[in-house]
């Protein structure tokens, strides 16, 4: 018994630095043992006190970190706690506060690595499928429309409304894009967004199969809320963005989906949302960009009029609370995979800050108001990445950096410095390795590429698990 009390003791002081975000610029403090004993003290006595909460949920918030592995929540802590001027080490994130936490499978039932249409299917309603295929079961085949039609399946929005609760998508992607169409759409293709004439087409049609776009805004009953982005999918190609004079619409049915079936209010900048009255029992549609929305790395220096993911979830979160029947909430952050697709890991971790961002100001907003005991906050991903940090990197090392064991971290081949961030495979594999021009690069920049293993057009997914944290207990 004496054992097992000191093996849980120790475990929980290798696993302080999760539990305890002590802001340090040095790591002094951490010599003695008494430090480490005192957290272990601390955390125990935290976790013995906790007490089970048995209330209903009422209302139900799922984040959804795109392409957030293990691996991405790491570097995503250190850079947050970089950008507060900390060592990053140890950094707490908000999802990482929550009392219950685990891993999830990834798999589709047809791939080992899976896709983010297969897998929101999964998580959305509660159905492994084929890669590619959106709110369908597994007999629907990728690309085959006729294989679909009596393949459905509902989801937990669906389940939702019919419990009378509101329901709302925010996503940083399109909201037309895999993720968040498979609360609402069911397609077997996940590119099937827009009636584009390339993707699909008259023949999808005369199947009797919709795209995504079409059977967002003809949904009955409509959804109360949608922000994000990729407004293009709802316009004809002969109308112009309201936004980007040169971008236009893409369908070619000549139809503007927004003018003929929506109805409620629909908004496109920041300004308009930040108008809207909260408690309208309108729906309402804000598209802010003609595609994706624009990475935060962008958004937070361009001083452009489009919201971010916490003040969306702010937004969302107060109006719903307006009203007395509970809600669902669907939350993306969409572009930490666009990110890593590309390998530019600024971008990717700014992303994931963002979105940690959020999780925190919506637990902020559900305590202000009291209503915190009452809700269920959920987070995970759907899907990781072929990213990997490591070099024995000394502690604080700037995470998109080099790094610096004793100054001698360097390649045991041709002597160059050894990056933390790599990728295994990418577009970024057979750059140059010469010394002078390694040291020359801005690795801060947004655009910077980070190296990868592997020659490809773009990074691929990973197939390990992903992490999942729930604030309370699911109880409904």
């Amino acid at each position: 018994m004496m054992i097992t009390i000191h093996l849980l003791l120790l475990l929980v002081i290798l696993m302080i630095s999760e539990l305890v975000d002590s802001g340090r610029t040095d790591w002094s403090i951490e010599k003695n043992a008494s430090f480490w004993r005192d957290q272990a003290r601390v955390s125990i006595e935290q976790a013995l006190g906790r007490k089970e909460n048995t209330r209903v949920a009422k209302n139900v918030i799922l984040f959804l970190g795109d392409g957030m592995g293990v691996s991405t929540v790491t570097a995503g802590r250190i850079r947050k706690g970089q950008i507060k001027g900390q060592l990053g080490e140890d950094c707490i994130t908000e999802m990482e506060q929550f009392a219950y936490l685990g891993l999830s499978k990834t798999y589709n039932i047809d791939y080992q690595t899976p896709d983010s249409a297969a897998t929101a299917t999964a998580y959305l309603c509660g159905v492994k499928a084929q890669l590619g295929t959106i709110g369908v079961d597994g007999r629907a085949k990728r690309g085959d429309c006729l294989s679909s039609s009596d393949a459905h399946v509902d989801s937990i929005l669906d389940w939702a409304q019919k419990r009378g609760k509101k329901v709302g998508i925010i996503t940083t992607a399109r909201i037309t894009h895999a993720s968040p169409s498979a609360a609402y759409a069911h397609v077997p293709e996940r590119d099937w967004e827009s009636f584009d004439g390339q993707n699909f087409n008259a023949n999808h049609l005369a199947q009797g199969c919709r795209d995504i776009a079409h059977q967002l805004v003809v949904r009955t009953p409509p959804i109360d809320l949608l922000l994000g982005g990729g407004r293009r999918y709802f316009y004809p190609v002969t109308t112009f963005d309201v936004e980007y004079p040169s971008i236009r619409g893409s369908r070619i049915d000549n139809r503007c989906l927004i003018d003929e079936f929506w109805k409620g209010k629909y908004i496109w900048n920041m300004t308009q949302m930040n108008e809207f009255e909260l408690g309208t029992s309108q729906p309402l549609l804000g598209l802010f960009e003609p595609s994706h929305m624009r990475y935060e790395s962008d958004r937070s220096q361009s001083g452009d009029d489009e919201p971010s993911l916490s003040r969306m979830t702010e937004f969302a979160i107060e109006h719903f609370l307006k009203f007395d029947q509970g809600f669902f909430l669907l939350i993306e952050g969409g572009r930490i995979d666009h990110a890593h697709h590309d390998t530019k890991p600024r971008n990717a971790l700014d992303e994931f800050v963002e979105f940690d961002n959020a999780v925190g100001q919506a637990k902020r907003v559900l305590q202000a108001k009291g209503v915190l005991d009452d809700s269920l906050i959920v987070v995970t991903a759907d899907h990781s990445h072929v990213f990997t940090i490591g070099a024995y990197s000394s502690r604080g090392s700037n995470i998109l950096g080099f790094g610096s064991l004793e100054n001698k971290n360097v390649s045991d081949f041709d002597g160059s410095p050894v990056n933390i961030i790599t990728y295994g495979n990418g577009p970024r594999s057979n750059s140059s390795r010469n010394v002078t021009y390694l040291y020359s690069i801005n690795m801060n920049s947004t655009d910077y590429l980070a190296p990868a293993a592997l020659p490809m057009n773009a990074e691929t997914h990973g197939g390990e698990d992903v992490p999942l944290a729930s604030y309370r207990e699911a109880i409904g």
